[in-house]
């Protein structure tokens, strides 16, 4: 469209077509709105077009509305079945009655309405456990899962070609942080588009391991070379972290080549990748102040996590309440703490912190389920994928949030929303992990990844 002067009219486009997939999901397939999640998530800047529009800027809750109505209409179960089930509820009150607190705390009105920032952030944040159980629920096979990891594709290739226009006119001989850009992830910022590059990449790399087609094992490196290009430029250290973590839980399960690229990495980073990369590496000590041990980056994150330490001390059992850090502007400009973990210990105190490990205990625990019992190659692909992605994005928030947004955490959700499905095709009586193995010769002539 942008080479035909059509460009005017795509906020309209999308606009109707929000109002026309609510409507296809409500009459006609409640996983309609499913897909369009799906190729439509992470473009923010995209959405941000919709913001003029009535109810535009709830184009996400609109279409996960749809399909709820839709798998009620069919009087089908909206929440899908699974043991974390439960736990997601019981996790979104918790952080709710949080944001309780957290309005005493501050001094600041009851969150009770989207029209409060901090309501909005709990709902955005929580409305992703309801995506996960929702997809479980709405994507019935195999062939739906397989339609909605293509688009999924499709979307992360629209992110990388956008972010690929964006950088191709600056200068990447040498690092510098104007270079730096979100791209279509709008506010979750650079580093927030690095953390999407990284899990995109390791939930494609643990797929690619039972894939059997050429082709189609062809496709999904070209696309984790677009997601590592993006990385690479995204001149994220805790990015570049999250990639490894990654390919190391990948290899170890599964495909040992990976454990052999990151040994080569690590021993031949100064050689292998590009300069402005290698700067950015070693700014991290190189460009420490006089008395400091870090460069200026780094060292205010050390003084961000003391801060925020601090602040749990003094409210160590349930914490200040739930996003309320960024309103307090305790050091600088900065609103975030720059390490989930140490968030929310301020905010939500050792309560909120064992749940949150439980949380991912739990989500870890299904990924790897899936991986060693399900007899089918496709689904111990999706389950392998899961966990890798997982493994990275439990490094990469050790130096941000990188967990409380949609257009960087959405696919999580929904990849988990894909786990759940495949652990029902387990059956009362799962096969052991031996029998899974044992088996996966024949199932992989019978059933084999047709598609990303």
């Amino acid at each position: 469209m942008i080479h035909f002067g059509l460009e005017q009219y795509l906020p309209l486009v999308l606009y109707i077509g929000m109002f026309v997939t609510f409507l296809a999901s409500v009459f006609w397939r409640p996983a309609c709105g499913i897909y369009v999640l799906a190729l439509t998530l992470p473009l923010q800047t995209g959405r941000y077009l919709l913001q003029p529009y009535p109810l535009g800027a709830q184009f996400v809750d609109i279409l996960l509305l749809g399909t709820i109505v839709g798998l009620l209409v069919q009087k089908k179960p909206v929440i899908a079945k699974s043991d974390i089930g439960w736990f997601l509820a019981l996790f979104a009150i918790f952080c709710y009655l949080s944001l309780w607190e957290g309005s005493f705390f501050l001094h600041a009105p009851l969150p009770l309405w989207i029209t409060d920032v901090r309501f909005s952030v709990w709902k955005n944040y929580v409305e992703m456990f309801l995506l996960a159980l929702v997809v479980a629920s709405a994507i019935k096979d195999k062939r739906q899962v397989q339609i909605l990891l293509a688009l999924m594709v499709v979307s992360v290739l629209l992110v990388n070609r956008s972010y690929y226009s964006t950088l191709s006119g600056r200068d990447l001989t040498h690092f510098s942080y104007s270079v730096r850009d979100a791209g279509p992830l709008g506010y979750a910022g650079v580093n927030g588009l690095a953390a999407f590059e990284a899990m995109v990449a390791s939930f494609l790399l643990g797929i690619y391991a039972f894939t059997k087609k050429i082709y189609v094992k062809a496709g999904i490196l070209l696309v984790v070379a677009t997601c590592c290009y993006c990385l690479l430029f995204s001149f994220s250290r805790g990015g570049y972290l999250g990639l490894i973590a990654g390919m190391v839980a990948a290899g170890l399960l599964r495909s040992r080549w990976l454990l052999v690229v990151v040994v080569v990495l690590l021993v031949s980073w100064q050689t292998l990748l590009p300069v402005a990369v290698q700067q950015r590496i070693t700014m991290t000590t190189a460009e420490a102040e006089e008395g400091q041990q870090f460069d200026s980056s780094a060292q205010q994150r050390i003084e961000l996590w003391t801060d925020a330490m601090d602040l749990f001390k003094q409210n160590p059992i349930t914490g200040t309440g739930f996003e309320s850090y960024s309103h307090m502007s305790r050091v600088g400009t900065f609103q975030d703490t720059h390490n989930y973990y140490v968030k929310v210990l301020a905010e939500m105190g050792v309560v909120g912190l064992i749940l949150f490990l439980i949380l991912l205990g739990k989500l870890l625990r299904d990924g790897m389920r899936l991986f060693l019992r399900a007899p089918d190659p496709f689904w111990r692909g999706i389950g392998l994928g899961f966990t890798a992605l997982l493994a990275s994005a439990i490094v990469m928030n050790f130096f941000g949030d990188r967990w409380t947004y949609q257009q960087v955490d959405g696919f999580l959700w929904i990849s988990f929303g894909c786990v759940i499905r495949g652990l029902t095709t387990l059956g009362g009586q799962p096969a052991s992990a031996g029998t899974a193995d044992a088996g996966e010769t024949h199932a992989e002539e019978e059933t084999e990844l047709a598609t990303v």
